[in-house]
């Protein structure tokens, strides 16, 4: 693009921008670095007391890193004294490329100078990986220091406005120090790697491109770049972690001796990038405070849990000691919940860090719990609020939350659940009015009436595909799911829906007759006094049960024959085959999952009407016969 180009695209707002620098710069040259670091601590305190959403994401970055026991009241001090120490480097560093030699020997301790010089000469290159912490831009400026290295660069991401980028620009390579844009890709890059000489990569900032791998203890995106870097110097290269501590005000030392020593056959990029996180851990810790924690760096995207490579999950099994934290809110229709089942196992199974948490009503808790891909289960109903039971020590000692799938409508659980930012929210946006509050939401393309009706598990592959988990591995019921040994006819005649999916007692009976009496009746115990007087009257035994057994009593060498609802789904779960008659609801939207099922429906003209009663003379699922039902 030529200047005069590139001129007319300038908008008044950046050309305002890049004059109010130039005076601040010129304000800046006549003020001492201290007063400089007193302006910005008290810009810190007023960012403090006006910014709760940084406030927070400091909270949650600090639990992290320090320890994820710690409660609010331990942690309101320390994230106050962070953003404080972080405004003030901040404010430093506008002023780091402005001071005289004078001032920066004042300002400036270098630790370990002539080791590093040394090993950056005669064609050997220094990765150097930095964290952001201290006052960075002093790295810039110790360029002159390092007079025998021929190269002497820095990796930096370009401002969008380019008055401003110019004059930053001028301003870190006043002293020599070359820097590479992330824009202008990594030729110029690679090339000094392989020439030799000094190159700084800032690299502990969250990237949703790079590996995902353990930082304290948690996997979060890290670029590849140093290890990438390493592999080029062939053999002449070293990686160093270099970091600006704070230790007075307006004063930092700069370390440079702390060598990342790559363990032997240490050749993969994701296990020398590991090293480097460790190594960027130890830098932070000594003194954690000094961490720019004001960036989301554990945070979660829209692909919040992206393909790992083997390597990747080797290293996450091993060294991540805080899992990523998914909390599903199901729906308070039993039906509705089942259906996230299959779901909830690919989550599960996306990587070894995740850990699944269901917040629930107390009916379904004992379900939830017996199944093996849920770590922790809550109520929504209960005294106790869900975020009062999400903060309970053993829940809580795992760290912070990362994603919450909202598909209830109860406010009360969107209530405890926003007290959890910063936590990405997805779920139904067109469904759910709670997530449609939400800035970051998750959805689905809703069918039109034109459309083939889709079953209703289908929106939930379409969700997990907006988020870029893509799998065929979508089982309601696993292999081994249900009792094997379990064997024998059950009828299930009460539905969850309504009146309307009844059947007339004397096609039970009829049924019944042909088993040759070999049933059971089948009930929740919701329906126990029903259930037995009906049992009576057939003739056959009744068993009134809740949904957890009922994967004890149903297998694969069982039969049910139910009308529609809840029942069915639970039998399709234990791979019990269904013989299910449909009266009020479409069967391609809501028949059992799975394999060996079958379902019966009467298209009259009102079918399906989704009602709970029938207002017809001569219910639809009338015309259903018997030995339509025992047809196999």
């Amino acid at each position: 693009m030529s200047q005069e180009a590139t001129a007319r695209n300038i908008s008044t707002t950046q050309k305002l921008g890049a004059m109010a620098y130039r005076m601040l710069c010129a304000v800046l040259r006549c003020t001492d670095i201290r007063v400089v670091a007193l302006v910005g601590k008290m810009v810190g305190y007023i960012t403090w007391a006006l910014m709760p959403s940084r406030r927070r994401i400091v909270a949650r970055n600090l639990r992290i890193a320090v320890n994820p026991r710690l409660r609010p009241n331990k942690l309101r001090a320390m994230v106050r004294r962070n953003i404080v120490r972080t405004s003030m480097n901040l404010a430093c560093t506008l002023k780091t490329g402005l001071m005289t030699d004078k001032e920066l020997k004042r300002a400036v301790t270098v630790i370990g100078k002539e080791e590093m010089a040394g090993k950056g000469t005669h064609g050997n290159c220094i990765i150097a990986t930095i964290p952001h912490a201290g006052n960075w831009e002093v790295l810039a400026r110790i360029r002159p220091m390092f007079s025998e290295v021929e190269h002497f660069g820095s990796m930096y991401r370009r401002l969008s406005n380019p008055l401003l980028e110019e004059l930053v620009f001028k301003s870190r390579t006043n002293f020599g120090c070359e820097m590479f844009s992330k824009e202008d890709g990594l030729r110029s890059v690679l090339k000094l790697a392989r020439t030799g000489g000094i190159l700084g990569v800032l690299s502990d900032q969250f990237t949703q491109e790079g590996i995902f791998l353990p930082y304290f203890g948690k996997v979060t995106g890290t670029t590849p770049l140093p290890a990438l870097l390493y592999k080029r110097c062939k053999g002449k290269g070293s990686i160093y972690a270099i970091a600006t501590r704070n230790t007075a005000l307006g004063k930092w030392d700069v370390n440079l001796t702390r060598e990342v020593h790559l363990p032997d056959n240490c050749e993969d990029l994701a296990a020398i990038t590991y090293e480097v996180n460790k190594a960027l851990e130890d830098c932070q810790k000594e003194n954690i405070l000094d961490g720019f924690w004001m960036h989301h760096r554990w945070k979660a995207t829209g692909r919040f849990a992206p393909e790992c490579s083997q390597e990747e999950i080797d290293l996450i099994s091993r060294h991540a000691t805080l899992p990523y934290r998914i909390i599903i809110a199901v729906q308070e229709q039993w039906e509705e919940a089942l259906l996230l089942i299959p779901m909830m196992r690919i989550l599960k199974n996306r990587r070894p860090d995740m850990e699944l948490t269901v917040i629930c009503p107390s009916e379904q808790k004992a379900f939830w719990q017996t199944q093996s891909y849920i770590t922790h289960c809550v109520t929504s109903d209960d005294k106790i609020t869900p975020l009062q039971q999400l903060e309970e020590e053993e829940i809580y000692a795992k760290g912070p939350f990362d994603t919450v799938f909202l598909f209830s409508e109860n406010p009360r659980v969107y209530r405890s659940l926003r007290q959890l930012h910063p936590v990405y929210f997805s779920g139904f946006g067109d469904e759910n009015r709670f997530i449609a509050k939400e800035r970051r939401k998750g959805g689905y393309a809703r069918n039109s009436g034109t459309e083939t009706a889709r079953h209703r598990i289908a929106r939930y592959k379409d969700l997990l595909h907006n988020h870029r988990i893509i799998t065929d591995q979508w089982d309601y019921a696993t292999p081994d799911s249900g009792n094997p040994e379990a064997q024998g006819n059950y009828i299930a005649p009460f539905s969850s829906l309504g009146e309307a999916d009844s059947w007339a007692i004397d096609k039970w009976k009829e049924l019944v007759e042909k088993l040759q009496g070999k049933a059971t009746l089948l009930a929740l115990e919701a329906d126990s006094t029903r259930a037995q007087a009906m049992a009576k009257e057939l003739g056959i035994p009744c068993i009134c049960t809740n949904a957890v057994d009922i994967q004890k009593l149903l297998g694969p060498n069982c039969k049910l024959y139910a009308v529609d609802g809840i029942l069915p789904q639970l039998a399709a779960l234990c791979n019990c085959p269904c013989r299910v008659i449909m009266a009020s609801r479409l069967a391609a939207q809501y028949a059992p999952l799975g394999t060996g099922h079958r379902v019966y429906t009467n298209h009259t003209p009102c079918h399906p009407c989704y009602r709970t009663t029938c207002d017809q003379a001569t219910p639809c699922h009338q015309g259903i016969s018997v030995d339509a039902l025992l047809q196999d």
